[in-house]
């Protein structure tokens, strides 16, 4: 089925939540690689700069552990150690956005009062409007939830305008992108989605997404000015957005 071409774009978000994939942020065999996460963290802050748009920030923990991946643990016990992994990368997204000047705060899921706040919408929003990057790490608290639906609830509760999933291949395909029939979409409605039941991203989130009638860009944050281009308006990667009647 050919995809539908790309319908309008919101040219310029006032507020993004920007999924970070855990992957991300490593490199050459280390699970913290310095180099991409300082490219990651340089793209947020020229973006904040030039468009004066606020950003929060949910992080994985696939560098370090994968809850669900794993067979040591057991399940909830696997998930509950993958939390504590997007802890560990968001105390070092925290460190590195004040080594570069922005106030940073960090918000947790799962408690760890020593280390994070708990999660508060309401000064997250604050911390947010006074120019400070809010970095929501923890996940949900729950096992058996994906960091996307994680994503998909803090951005409801911000009241985010858009939702940015950075992986590391250029967006969402009709199957593997190894697989050599697989497919670019360029654009898919929330109940396109659901219907076609593409795994580009874990389907509750997307309901949650839906529901709460905000767009998402999905995305190689590898790629040099992609953050920038997208708050632009430009098409970069995969644009899933809610029908009106889904809203």
């Amino acid at each position: 089925m050919k995809p539908k071409d790309d319908p309008p774009r919101i040219v310029k978000p006032s507020r993004i939540l920007l999924k970070v994939s855990g992957e991300g942020l490593g490199a050459d065999g280390l699970p913290l690689h310095e180099a991409s996460i300082d490219f990651i963290l340089q793209q947020i802050v020229d973006v904040r700069e030039v468009f004066s748009i606020q950003i929060a920030l949910v992080v994985g923990g696939g560098n370090i552990l994968r809850g669900a991946q794993q067979t040591m643990l057991g399940r909830t016990t696997g998930d509950f150690a993958g939390m504590v992994a997007t802890i560990i990368n968001g105390l070092a997204l925290k460190d590195k956005l004040q080594s570069l000047g922005v106030t940073a705060s960090l918000q947790s899921a799962l408690p760890m009062d020593q280390l994070t706040d708990p999660i508060l919408p309401d000064r997250a929003l604050s911390s947010l409007h006074d120019g400070g990057v809010v970095v929501f790490v923890g996940g949900t608290g729950n096992p058996y939830v994906t960091t996307d639906s994680a994503a998909a609830i803090r951005a409801g509760q911000i009241d985010a305008d858009l939702i940015l999933k950075g992986t590391n291949v250029r967006g969402a395909f009709t199957a593997d992108p190894a697989e050599g029939n697989a497919e670019f979409i360029p654009s898919i409605s929330y109940r396109e989605l659901f219907r076609r039941q593409l795994e580009i991203i874990d389907l509750s989130a997307a309901k949650i997404a839906q529901e709460s009638g905000i767009p998402m860009v999905i995305f190689d944050l590898s790629k040099e000015n992609a953050l920038s281009n997208i708050v632009e308006g430009k098409k970069v990667g995969s644009y899933v957005y809610p029908e009106s009647s889904d809203k």
